[in-house]
This record gives C-alpha cells, structure tokens and sequence, in this order.
C-alpha cells in the first residue's frame, strides 16, 4: 500500500480526486449525478449517514441545509467541486486530523456499492481509494479552484458555459450558492469583491499548471 506524502492536518486544505477503472462512467445519468451530491453532504458529519435510498432528487440535501436533519459535527469543509462521467474532483479543509480519508471512505463505498448495485457489476470501481494533494500556498488554493471549477469544459456540450454546469460549484461561486451553510466557499469568495471578479480570475486562470 503506498504512503501519501503528506498528512491531513486540521485547518489545512486539500484537492482530492478518484478516477474510475479503465474510464469507467460512473455517472450514467441524472439520478446517479444527483445521489452522488446527495453523498457527498450527507456523508460531511460523525453520525450515520442518511438512508439515502428514500432521498427524492436532492430533497435530503435541502433538509440538511435547513438543519431538519442532524449529521453531527462536520468532518470536513466543502468549499468547491466538480462531478465529471468518469471521475470528480473535491477541494477540502481539514477539520480534524485525518476525518478527510474517513469522509473519502464513506463516499467512495456508498458509491461503488450503488453502482455495482444498480449496474449488475462486481469489483472495485475507482482506480485506487482517492488522490490527494496538500494545497500549500493561497496562489495554489485559488488557481485550483478555477482548475476545478473549469473542469466541465472537456464535456464539448458545455464548453464555453461551464458557469452553468450542474453538477459543479462553479454556478454557486457566481450566482446564489443552491447548499447554504453545506459549502464553505468563503475561504476563496473573500478574497474577491464581487462574483464576477471571480469568474474573470476563473477565465484568465484555469489553463495554469495544476500539478495532479
């Protein structure tokens, strides 16, 4: 098993990524991206994880925003992502020692289960458990963000209108943030003074050397 070569430390922020065996789409249509999303909030907190098979589109999620159900106390802060057909990208902070491969686990399992599930298939799904890298500079966090949020673009369907893009946070940079208090974008969106200053650093950043 190899050793990552940095730890998760409280207060420090990080990409995460997992790509799917052999290309694999893991995201077949509408209802796979919308559990997904589902996951990934449900899963942000240290009591169980929501039945999430009686969830109706992202009503669970909107329950969770509006502190109808309890998850406990948060594992992680959410603050951007992006959901592609055969992998998705997380940029986290650490609000623990080591609650990011917990949370990972809990989302990559829940996932693969559903799938397999779904799919009439057996084995692993992700290529490996997740792919991390210690974000250790602000210039790097916010260069990363517009790498994330650009990611949409190698979808020729939404190339050039990635603003609009479901199943990233890019829309909720730039215009209302559809989960409330569930992501933690503030951490990027202070440094700029409007959402369209923001999404022209996205559009003259995204094409920077992001080191995966």
């Amino acid at each position: 098993m190899s050793i990552r070569p940095h730890s998760f430390v409280q207060g420090e922020f990080y990409h995460i990524y997992a790509h799917s065996i052999g290309n694999l789409e893991i995201f077949r249509n509408e209802r796979d991206y919308q559990r997904f999303l589902t996951l990934i909030f449900s899963a942000n907190g240290t009591k169980t994880i929501p039945r999430l098979d009686r969830c109706v589109d992202l009503n669970l999620v909107w329950d969770i925003a509006n502190d109808k159900i309890d998850l406990g106390k948060k594992l992680v802060d959410i603050v951007c992502f992006c959901l592609m057909p055969t992998h998705f990208h997380l940029l986290l902070g650490e609000r623990g020692n080591a609650n990011i491969p917990k949370y990972l686990h809990r989302i990559l399992v829940s996932h693969s289960k559903y799938f397999n599930l779904k799919y009439d298939r057996r084995g692993h799904l992700f290529e490996n458990k997740f792919n991390s890298k210690h974000i250790d500079s602000n210039e790097y966090l916010l260069v990363l963000s517009s790498y994330i949020h650009k990611n949409s673009k190698d979808l020729l369907s939404w190339k050039n209108k990635e603003e609009k893009y479901p199943w990233s946070s890019y829309r909720d940079f730039i215009s209302e943030n559809r989960w409330q208090h569930l992501l933690k974008k503030n951490i990027i969106e202070d440094q700029f003074k409007n959402p369209q200053e923001y999404k022209n650093f996205v559009e003259e950043h995204y094409n920077d050397e992001v080191l995966l």
